[in-house]
């Protein structure tokens, strides 16, 4: 008989992931609206997708759940932890290849800011902030839209083929893909080189 130690737990698809929506006026310049969010986000947990990058809950926790196990590892490919999980969301071994599917590219309208949670923390459960935490990285995130001359949405996740496409998710022609279909696409970073 197998025992199970660990106690039941919400599943990833079931705790929502700290993404802030935003929307543009006017399309971007990728680069230089990139090298902006590096100088304004308040610290390295802050990560900068484009254009229908981020899609699900599962999708973001298996990028960040797979990027904090290799920190923790001492394992990771990219030099920084937010690369890292950049390159598990893109899917890709390459961390250059990440940052060009992920990124910000040149006319995207949208995008998300991800908070990441800390690396170090255990990653047996996930990890929720308080109340407090919640209200502070809220007020980070409206500092940074304005910083950058951009507006936080309501628009929440959706999957979406190109989404899926911009990532290196291969087009089925059955429609978007599932949650689980991108949870997969983050797992094959393990393999794809």
């Amino acid at each position: 008989m197998i025992e199970n130690s660990l106690p039941p737990r919400r599943g990833m698809t079931e705790v929502m992931f700290p993404f802030f929506a935003w929307h543009a006026r006017s399309p971007l310049e990728g680069s230089a609206f990139t090298q902006a969010f590096l100088k304004h986000r308040p610290d390295e947990h802050w990560v900068l997708v484009g254009e229908g990058v981020a899609q699900c809950h599962g999708q973001l926790w298996t990028a960040w759940h797979s990027a904090a196990r290799r920190q923790q590892r001492g394992t990771s490919l990219a030099r920084s932890f937010d690369a890292e999980f950049l390159r598990y969301l893109a899917g890709t071994h390459h961390v250059s290849e990440a940052f060009k599917r992920a990124g910000v590219r040149n006319d995207d309208l949208s995008g998300c800011f991800l908070r990441l949670p800390m690396g170090e923390e255990s990653i047996e459960t996930l990890p929720q902030p308080d109340a407090e935490q919640v209200a502070m990285i809220e007020s980070q995130a409206a500092d940074l839209a304005a910083s950058l001359g951009v507006e936080l949405t309501n628009k929440g996740l959706e999957c979406t083929i190109e989404g899926a496409e911009r990532l290196g998710l291969l087009s089925t022609n059955t429609g978007a893909p599932t949650c689980d279909a991108l949870v997969g696409h983050v797992l094959s970073a393990e393999f794809h080189s």
